[in-house]
């Protein structure tokens, strides 16, 4: 074999991918879109690293082969390390192991403060390595297509967006650090809208936070709002919620026509011209490699997590940025870090005078 032939096969060969926490998301997403991308030749999951072995051992299902271990210390090397544990571990993980030569897929968010996120982006440039963010949803084709749709100008400018996501908590979450803010850092607003803000900024860049209101009294915050504004006039008001279903839907006013996202749909939009409704489905499959056999349905979170694992090995081997680098994901943890900084109480009109001024002292105490 010459010497051309063996650097074709080399360049071709899976990346060793390395899955660090192995809680809900690896279990219900993470994992199985990786065991897709193995079908397809483009990486290898060489090691599980997780202090419970009940969760290594759910993982390992998926990935037999795979070595287990307690200590990420012990781990074996490989190219790609996928960081899935919770937040305010990720910026010292992602450091550890930028240092060892690491390429990152981090779990949103990025980590656990816009300082931190800052850092782990200087390091990964000074070293030359990969760092993406797993914000999942701009893998939807959807998503895409209305971001095609705002800087074309098809439509003309973007008015007004009106987003609404929310529902009954319930992600089958490890521990309970969702609910404890010194563990996770915040409420819905940290959870949900950190999705729904980077999409935004993905849309139309960094906006202003005009106001932000949410329910949380010393804990961290079920329900929230925010109403949002872009240098040119563009305004977003935005819901979020744990515990109330909400309508589910980004609605993007243009100046000549309104399209309607619904939230989990990923190739299904609905626009309206002069109010008339016109659904369009933005593309239904990604085609990998030269027949149909090869290819990967793009529609549902399955296909959303296969995407970015594909778009994580290319980034690798062509040595270039991810489509979710780390700007997207840090502008959006400014927002949030805004948005608590600036937090007033949400009205609530079912509490009694009492309960309202208590309710205020827990706020200004915490």
């Amino acid at each position: 074999m010459n010497s051309e032939s063996a650097s074709e096969n080399k360049a071709e060969a899976p990346l060793k991918v390395l899955i660090i926490g192995c809680g809900a998301v690896v279990e219900e997403y993470q994992g199985p879109a990786a065991r897709a991308a193995e079908r397809q030749g483009w990486l290898e999951v060489v090691g599980l690293v997780d202090r419970s072995e009940a969760r290594l051992a759910r993982c390992q299902h998926l990935f037999p082969s795979a070595k287990c271990y307690n200590d990420l210390e012990r781990a074996r090397e490989a190219d790609i390390a996928l960081i899935a544990t919770p937040a305010r571990s990720h910026a010292d993980l992602a450091l550890s192991l930028l240092g060892r030569g690491y390429n990152l897929l981090v779990e949103k968010p990025i980590c656990a403060s816009v300082a931190e996120a800052r850092t782990m982006r200087s390091e990964a440039d000074r070293l030359g390595r990969m760092l993406a963010v797993g914000h999942f949803r701009r893998f939807f084709p959807a998503i895409e297509t209305i971001r095609t749709m705002i800087a074309s100008g098809v439509f003309g400018p973007v008015r007004r967006i009106v987003a609404d996501e929310g529902g009954m908590f319930r992600w089958p979450a490890a521990s309970a650090g969702f609910f404890i803010r010194q563990e996770g850092g915040g409420g819905v607003t940290l959870d949900i809208g950190i999705h729904m803000l980077e999409i935004l900024v993905s849309w139309l860049g960094l906006p202003e936070v005009v106001d932000y209101a949410d329910d949380a009294m010393g804990g961290v915050e079920i329900n929230s709002a925010a109403k949002l504004r872009w240098p040119g006039g563009t305004e977003a008001d935005i819901r979020l919620s744990w515990d109330v279903e909400l309508a589910n839907c980004y609605r993007v006013e243009f100046e000549r026509a309104t399209v309607t996202w619904r939230t989990g749909q990923a190739t299904d939009l609905l626009i309206e011209i002069d109010g008339v409704p016109v659904p369009q489905l933005a593309t239904s499959r990604l085609q990998y490699g030269s027949t149909a056999t090869y290819s990967t349905p793009a529609h549902g979170y399955l296909g959303a997590f296969t995407a970015q694992w594909k778009d994580v090995v290319d980034a690798v081997r062509e040595n270039r940025k991810p489509r979710v680098s780390g700007g997207t994901a840090m502008a959006a943890l400014s927002l949030v870090e805004t948005m608590y900084a600036r937090k007033r109480l949400m009205d609530m009109p079912y509490f009694d005078p009492e309960e309202s001024i208590r309710a205020h002292q827990l706020v200004e105490a915490a």
